[in-house]
């Protein structure tokens, strides 16, 4: 009876534990270094290494935020130069930087097709290129996968300039967004093969220029890519979490990072207790200065 209990045990134990590890999702940690440059401190995280589809011309190898009392700085290190490469005859264009406030982009969307929205938080978009026009269309035809031809995937795809932010954006999500295919990945609306957001399709208002984007080429195979937003742009100046995703227009490779901007020192609001504690305090002072001057 004691072996048969023990056996019991032993795969309870197994089960258990497969189901931790089928369970476990790895994100890698975060760490921080100074900019010398600039005298902020970053928040890093890196991405994973040789897993971009194409080798190194399509890596990301970090991405990373800082922010102080005024800015939310975004920094990413890739292989993708900002002009895109020429693959087969066809342009694969960067893509620009996805700013979810308050929510998560894992969260999915909400409705179908060109009514879906994401299902939380404030979406932002800041183009890291400018573009205007369906930014889809120039892959038509040029991979073997996609026979039946280019379609028109509904997005209003209104110019979009360098360095401005873009309120309620709504991103296209890749090449393979604009080809008849069956394969659908994830809760992805829209479809086909590529679910990461890559260009800004369409927006709500042109918040304008945010300080500028710089894509400065480190060595022969990497580039430094960095930007700037104003904290009260996205709501964030009284502090508040955040999350970037960024990945080129045929998603080979992805990245994102989520992050919290603290609020500012001494705006914290009070806690309603004390705003309680304050008044009950000022009442009582009130009722002792009469009691005084009647005595």
């Amino acid at each position: 009876m004691r072996k048969l209990t023990m056996v019991a045990f032993s795969v309870l134990l197994t089960v258990l534990l497969a189901g931790n590890v089928m369970a476990y999702t790895y994100y890698p940690p975060t760490y921080e270094e100074a900019d010398a440059d600039s005298g902020l401190t970053y928040t890093y995280q890196d991405d994973e290494s040789d897993d971009a589809s194409g080798g190194w011309k399509y890596e990301i190898h970090r991405m990373g935020y800082s922010y102080d009392d005024e800015n939310l700085y975004f920094s990413m290190v890739t292989g993708m130069p900002q002009d895109g490469r020429l693959d087969r005859g066809a342009m694969i264009n960067s893509g620009d930087l996805y700013i979810n406030v308050g929510g998560s982009l894992s969260d999915g969307y909400t409705g179908t097709g060109t009514d879906a929205t994401y299902a939380s938080g404030d979406v932002y978009g800041l183009a890291l290129t400018s573009h205007s026009g369906d930014m889809n269309n120039d892959m038509a035809g040029s991979h073997s996968a996609y026979t039946s031809g280019y379609k028109d995937d509904g997005y209003t795809w209104a110019p979009v300039t360098e360095g401005n932010l873009y309120s309620d954006a709504i991103f296209s999500t890749g090449v393979y967004e604009g080809y008849r295919d069956d394969d659908t990945v994830g809760d992805d609306p829209f479809g086909d093969a590529n679910n990461s957001p890559v260009h800004i399709a369409q927006y709500g208002g042109d918040m304008g220029s945010q300080g500028g984007v710089s894509w400065n080429q480190i060595n022969s195979t990497t580039y430094e890519v960095t930007a700037t937003i104003a904290l009260d742009a996205l709501g964030l100046q009284g502090g508040g979490a955040f999350e970037f995703w960024w990945t080129m227009e045929c998603g080979n490779d992805s990245a994102w990072i989520a992050g919290n901007v603290n609020a500012p020192s001494g705006s914290e609001t009070p806690e309603p207790g004390t705003m309680a504690l304050l008044g009950f305090g000022l009442l009582g002072l009130a009722c002792y200065t009469r009691k005084f001057r009647k005595n």
